[in-house]
This record gives structure tokens, sequence and C-alpha cells, in this order.
């Protein structure tokens, strides 16, 4: 009797296992749609998926049943394709659109990838079922786990072993030689001595790096770098941080040796004008390279009028803080359509996060943000109920900001990137500039310029969904500040070292 009991109850299991949707030839079929629509018909072919289960999605609205259905994929590149360049969807896109995490997705060659390619990915889905149906709504949105090793934005002390050295030559040279002399000698030696004692103390501490918020695209970047650094015997220490402005004034104190910012805030900061006027010029601010385009999105409600970024006359537009490098950006973006800011429309300093609910809840009429592709929380919105959509920039204006001195590139938000998006959205990019000062010595920069920019040193594969963006082609575009001479150097031994390998 026992023995029938469990073995019907096993039946019923196999029953209920055999009836889960999506099935696999489901996920299947919706996959291939949402790559062919992002890449074209003729760039991936599907070898291999398999299902691995399924389990409720949180995020679901309380009058949805909807599931995140897991699945392992193989891929195969019928094309050649380069994932990490700047104007066509590249694995940031292709880690959103499968629904994988950073990590789980293998094959991805930051030199580019040729036909017959295999990529390997741990991928997800969402589903929701509605009379009996199931259908696809986004793919499962991926959230890292892990954060920066720091959260400080202090940086170590200079090793105290130099400082006293320092004092020892200072008062060898007081004892004798012509004042002249003497006040040449000491200034000198200072000046060395304290550029080999910061040296030593990054040497053994570590390089401090001004990131951005926890789990932002900067933070993420500067976790990917500090893993690849780790394996050249490299320490580099990311700090959470509020983002660009905070990053260049931790940069001007001294108080970290490298940070993360965009263009135009690093250009403002160099030329002492816009938000940094009050603060002067920071001319000894050094690039040590571009690394991946920051795009510019707007969003308004599904049901709004306004098809283009023109017709915002008289919105109530979220741009986030005042005085934010952000809102800068976007102030020149919307000025360029003829816009400014207490005229034409009322700014609102909401954060990017609350300002997507407070658009569903008729609180603003559009947000607005500059941020890497694809933007999670943008991207959490798109795929939900409440119909949002994004605003393209009018030609003329995306004609003009590219060809101002800002660092702003022309470009365009690819198709399927974000749920429901069925065709590109064109807009202008600022690239995101990783940042030094004169402080560091010439080989310094050399060596952290290798380390982000040599081929291998796989970003991606580390955490960073933009990482695979971060290129030796693209490492001069958009720059707004003089390039580090030991950047200069090491990049111009890459560009020949890429120059001669593509010869062979």
């Amino acid at each position: 009797m026992i023995r029938a009991l469990l073995m019907g109850m096993f039946c019923l299991v196999l029953a209920g296992c055999g009836g889960r949707q999506p099935d696999e030839d489901a996920l299947r079929s919706d996959l291939q749609s949402v790559l062919a629509v992002a890449f074209g018909e003729e760039t991936f072919k599907i070898v291999e998926l398999e299902r691995r289960g399924s389990a409720k999605d949180s995020t679901a609205p309380e009058d949805q049943h909807r599931r995140v259905t897991y699945f392992d994929v193989e891929l195969e590149l019928m094309r050649d394709l380069a994932l990490g360049g700047w104007e066509d969807p590249g694995a940031a896109s292709l880690v959103s659109l499968l629904g994988a995490g950073p990590r789980s997705i293998q094959g991805v060659r930051a030199g580019g990838n040729d036909a017959g390619d295999r990529i390997i990915a741990r991928a997800s889905a969402i589903y929701r079922e509605q009379d009996g149906k199931w259908s696809f709504v986004m793919p499962a949105t991926f959230r890292e786990p892990g954060k920066p090793q720091a959260e400080t934005g202090q940086a170590p002390r200079p090793a105290q072993e130099a400082l006293d050295k320092l004092a020892e030559i200072t008062r060898t040279i007081e004892a004798g030689g012509s004042p002249v002399a003497q006040r040449v000698v000491d200034q000198e030696l200072r000046r060395s001595v304290a550029r080999i004692s910061g040296q030593l103390s990054r040497i053994e501490n570590g390089y401090p790096v001004a990131a951005g918020p926890d789990r932002g695209e900067y933070a993420a970047f500067a976790s990917a770098l500090a893993e690849v650094s780790r394996e050249h015997q490299l320490r580099v220490l990311p700090l959470i941080t509020g983002g660009s402005e905070e990053n260049i004034d931790l940069l001007r104190n001294g108080n970290v040796a490298v940070g993360l910012a965009q263009a135009d805030a690093a250009k403002a900061a160099f030329e002492g004008s816009g938000s940094a006027e009050s603060l002067g010029a920071f001319a000894s601010l050094r690039a040590l390279g571009a690394l991946y385009p920051e795009y510019v999105h707007i969003v308004v409600n599904g049901d709004s009028e306004t098809q283009t970024a023109s017709g915002l006359k008289n919105a109530r537009i979220a741009m986030g803080p005042a005085g934010s490098a952000v809102r800068g950006t976007l102030e020149r973006v919307l000025a360029a359509h003829g816009l400014q800011a207490g005229r034409d429309y009322e700014p609102k300093g909401l954060r990017f996060a609350e300002a997507l609910p407070a658009l569903r809840r008729g609180e603003v009429d559009a947000v607005a943000h500059v941020i890497g592709l694809p933007a999670t929380p943008l991207r959490d919105a798109l795929g939900g109920e409440g119909g949002l959509r994004l605003l393209p920039l009018d030609e003329s204006a995306i004609l003009q900001l590219a060809e101002s001195d800002t660092g702003m590139v022309a470009s365009a938000i690819s198709a399927g990137v974000y749920p429901q998006q069925s065709g590109k959205v064109p807009t202008v990019a600022v690239p995101a500039l990783l940042l030094a000062t004169e402080e560091l010595s010439r080989e310094e920069a050399a060596r952290l310029v290798r380390i982000v920019y040599e081929q291998g040193n796989d970003l991606l594969a580390q955490g960073s969904a933009q990482g695979s963006q971060v290129s030796v082609r693209n490492a001069r575009r958009g720059l707004t500040v003089p390039l580090h001479v030991g950047a200069e150097q090491a990049l111009g031994e890459l560009e020949a070292e890429l120059e001669s390998a593509s010869m062979r």
C-alpha cells in the first residue's frame, strides 16, 4: 500500500514536472527572437539549450503570476562580431538579453569574435501565466551580489620611512652651501622624496580608485579592475563614492590615486568652468584613457504625446541633483534642443531609481539620465506594466553635441537592448574616463594602462558588464583632458602591438 502510494506520488511529480512551462522549445524560440531584434537575423544560432528549472518571480506585480526560468545556452556566431564596439549592441546588451551575469557568460573576446565562435551562458527569463498560457515578458534581471573591497574615501598615508629620509636629507643640506643652493636643493629634494614616498606607499598599500555608488557601473568596473590587477601583483582599492564630481574632488585633494568620471565633468574640472568654476582650473588632471560610453536616456510614459526630446517644453523632468555631472550633461543636451532650465522646463532633483516610480505616478513628465547599457533600473521599468518608452534625440541636436568639444559622441541605443524596444533610439553618449594626476609617475601610469587595455585582461569575466567595451582602439576616443605621459607611452606601445598582430 505504501509502495503504491509512493509510486502514485512519484507519477504526479513527473506529470507536474512535464507540465511546467515554458518548455525548452518555447525558450529557444523566444530567445532566438530577442537576439534577432538586437543583433540581426543572421548573427546568433542557438546550438544547444537546456532548461535548469524555475522559481517564483519576486519582482512581479501582485496581480500577476510570473516565474523566472533558468537555462544554459550555447550560441554560435554566424558572422564576425565585435562585441566590444561602441556603436553596435555589445557584450553588455548580450548579457542583458540573456538575463545572465557578466561572470556567467564565456567566449566573448575583447578583440572581437569570429564567425564560428561559441558563446556559452547561464541564462534566465521571466514568463507570465495568463488564462493557462505562458508568455515571455523579458530576460530576468541579474544583480551582482558582490561589492567593492573598500568603502572609505581616504587613501593610505605616505610611508613614514620616506618622510623621515626627507627630513634627514634636508638637515644635511642646511649644514653647508650657499643660501641660494640650499633653497634650490631643499626644494628639489622635498619634491622628489615626496613623489618617491607616494609611489612606495601605493605599491605597499594599494592604489585607491574613486569609483561610484554601491552596485553602480563605476563600482562594478573598479571591482573588476581590482580582480584583474591582482593577477598582475598590483593592489587596487575600489572606493564607494557619489560619482564623477566627488571622484574629481578626491583626485584634486590628493586623497586617491585614480578615479572615474564622465568626460564632460573632467573637462569642466580641468578648465575650471561650469560647476567647477569656483574651484579654479585643475591643471594637473590627466587621463589614463577612455573606458566605455555612457548614454543619454530620456523616458516618458507610453501615452505621452511627446515624440522627441524637443517636445519636452513645459515638462517636469527628473534629471538628478543640481550640480551633479549627470545634471550638467542633461542640461547641455536639452539646450541643444532649444530648451533652458527654468524657462522651458522644470528640473527635478530626483535620483534615477526614485524618479521612475514618480514618472509612473504622474509626479514628473519625463526622466533623464546618463548611464551605460543596459541600465538595470530602466530595464526593469520598461519590462513592467505601464508602457514607459525611450525618447530619441533630434538629429540636429545630436550633430551639434557631437561637434562640440565636450567629448560627446553621436550614438544610438540598439533595438532590443531594453524590453519592448523594437527600434534603435538615436542619442548621444559621454565616454567614462579613467583619470589620475601628474603625481602618478610615468611608470605607474603605464603599468595601470597596460592592465586596463591589454588583451587577455577580461574585465567582463570579472563582473563589469561594460568591461568588454574597454579597448585600446577606443582608449583615445572622446578625451577631454590631456593624456598622462605614462598613458601616452603605454597606449602607443599597445597600438603598435595591435597593428603588428593584424599584419601577421
